[in-house]
């Protein structure tokens, strides 16, 4: 890297000044393969995210081991060294990527390509373009451009696990193990991508997750279902009668206890919904449906966001082949996700499913329940003071007006960091819209890694300025 100009130069100016060598190291870090779960790639990723951290601008980084896959802490002080009244900003990102197959891809993973995508944009297609490493990167990259300009105006703390692919696992146990390290004053988390609309969004949360199996198990074998079926149990109906017994005739989740803690809407939460743009029927269209399941007392936007919500993922019984085969069969599962919203408890909901499956499991079929993950819900209040320097930060990096949302309608672990370190934290997505996460092609458009990058300096800049008490 060259030497700091005689003159200051802007951040941006710096960052526009760099980029080409900006998008070489993130080709390479991209080019590492780092699949949590496999393991492939994993020990060699981790070393590389340390080693980039140190080469922009970070003063500290630490490869972490955990009992799962190890995490890098990195530390840029505003001050060159640690200081008690420095506000500190939590950076959260993941380095591992989803598994992905070659001949699905129309350049290989692992050989990030540059190409114009659908849009005639410029874009770099890889697996962990868009899940995460490019959009945590842009938050390197923003160090380094205000460590070689106007300087870091805030202590900075990075988080990049290694099992965010995987259930983040173990990111709670880092967390409270590594707590005093980790201390903030407000937590940043750049995942997901952006509005269909494409506008930049300000997210104040995300649902929770509670994903289980159930299994019924009748017979010792499949039978013929004329020989048998009447007097032997069918464990397939008894798993298609207990799903349908989740919900009650108006269609809500009839789990006791289910809606208990939900957190009530506030008056700013509801003007938050109403401001979001949504056009129903350009979704229709897009997945060629001729109506959608919203009722006629909740809008599409709150049921999405700010509602919890039980889907069957998937079911497996009997013969499914072609033809006619005449089976009762032995066993029946099925996979079901709740999305969990404020307040409510990952815990209390699978005692509850618990208890409901054993008081309605039929005779001579035993029917068991298997825990496959969790992730607690958490939403940061609209009131919060860290709400509007973050918009304005979006607005200046993007050039354009953020959407607030109350909520990731999907499931990221920014509980983490509420819960444990007891700071508001904020979700703003770097990607585009269709950046295809855990599918083939993935990829970054480099307007929007860009933005990024803009988007973090000017974050930090705005935090350091405000009044967070």
């Amino acid at each position: 890297m060259e030497g700091r100009p005689m003159t200051i130069e802007t951040p941006s100016a710096f960052l526009e000044r760099y980029d080409e060598a900006v998008l070489d190291d993130l080709r390479s870090l991209l080019a590492q393969p780092s699949i949590s779960a496999t393991g492939e790639g994993i020990d060699d990723c981790a070393t590389l995210v340390r080693q980039s951290c140190l080469e922009y601008g970070f003063d500290e980084a630490e490869i972490v081991e955990t009992p799962g896959r190890p995490a890098i802490i990195a530390h840029a002080f505003a001050d060159g060294e640690a200081s008690e009244d420095e506000l500190t900003v939590l950076l959260y990102g993941h380095y591992d990527v989803q598994p992905a197959t070659a001949t699905e891809w129309e350049s290989p993973p692992f050989e990030p390509t540059l190409r114009d995508g659908p849009d005639g944009e410029a874009r770099l297609y890889a697996r962990g373009a868009g899940d995460n490493k490019g959009q945590w990167f842009a938050h390197l990259c923003a160090v380094r451009a205000l460590r070689e300009t106007t300087g870091v105006p805030t202590d900075v703390t990075l988080l990049i696990e290694g099992e965010e692919e995987s259930g983040s696992e173990h990111l709670e146990w880092l967390v409270r193990d590594r707590r005093d390290e980790l201390d903030a004053d407000v937590a940043f988390v750049a995942d997901g991508p952006i509005d269909e609309s494409g506008h930049p969004h300000v997210l104040l949360g995300s649902r929770g997750l509670l994903y289980v199996d159930i299994e019924a198990t009748g017979a010792n074998r499949d039978l013929h279902s004329g020989n048998f079926g009447g007097p032997i149990p069918n464990p397939a109906t008894a798993v298609v009668e207990l799903l349908a017994s989740l919900r009650d005739e108006t269609g809500q989740i009839a789990l006791e206890g289910f809606h208990d803690d939900v957190r009530p809407l506030t008056d700013r939460d509801r003007e938050i919904l109403e401001a979001i743009p949504v056009d129903e029927e350009a979704v229709k269209a897009d997945l060629g449906l001729s109506a959608l399941a919203t009722d006629t007392d909740n809008e599409y936007v709150e049921r999405l966001l700010c509602h919890p919500n039980l889907n069957v993922a998937g079911l497996d019984a009997g013969y499914d082949g072609e033809g006619m085969k005449t089976v009762l069969p032995s066993r029946a599962r099925a996979k079901i996700d709740f999305r969990l919203v404020a307040d409510q408890d990952p815990d209390d909901v699978f005692d509850s499913l618990s208890r409901h499956v054993e008081e309605r499991a039929p005779a001579g079929v035993d029917v068991t329940l298997s825990r496959v993950a969790a992730m607690a819900p958490q939403r940061t209040s609209a009131d919060s003071p860290v709400v509007e320097p973050a918009l304005r930060a979006v607005r200046e990096g993007w050039n354009a007006d953020p959407i607030l949302k109350p909520s990731l309608g999907g499931s990221v672990p920014t509980y983490v960091f509420a819960d444990t370190l007891d700071v508001p934290c904020l979700v703003v997505p770097y990607a585009n819209a269709d950046e295809n996460n855990h599918a083939p092609d993935e990829n970054i458009a480099l307007a929007c890694f860009r933005a990024g990058a803009r988007t973090t300096v000017a974050l930090l800049e705005e935090l350091s300025d405000a009044d967070l008490e």
